[in-house]
């Protein structure tokens, strides 16, 4: 079994519309999806607020094949002051659950922003395959 440490994703500016920023082998400034017979530990998110006032951000924990909804909310509008620096520490454990990488078969990370051009987020953590 390999274990590699990486960045998973970013640092990217989310919206204020609900955007993926990792599913559980591609990294792109948008998304990051977990590779076909991977298990992702999330270890820590970033997120920056680059402006000169308050802002909040979401972060959803979706599971596979479920309509995302606010139940998945693992911080919700949690605020981030002026030109802050926010380190959530965790231990996420994303999975894929078949032979595609998609929403369907792929847990997600989605964030929201209360404004655009204003949350950039990083993720960090461990890929196991």
């Amino acid at each position: 079994m390999a274990v590699t440490q990486k960045r998973l994703a970013g640092p990217t500016q989310i919206t204020t519309v609900t955007s993926v920023a990792y599913t559980v082998p591609t990294v792109t400034s948008v998304a990051y999806t977990v590779p076909i017979n991977t298990t992702t530990i999330v270890k820590q998110i970033l997120l920056t607020n680059t402006t000169a006032s308050s802002k909040t951000a979401t972060i959803r924990l979706k599971p596979l094949n479920i309509a995302e909804a606010n139940t998945h909310d693992i911080l919700s509008s949690i605020t981030i002051n002026a030109n802050e620096t926010v380190s959530f520490n965790c231990s996420m454990v994303l999975i894929n659950n078949g032979s595609t990488a998609n929403n369907t078969n792929s847990d997600q990370i989605t964030f929201l922003a209360s404004s655009n051009s204003a949350i950039n987020v990083t993720i960090f953590g461990i890929e196991e395959s």
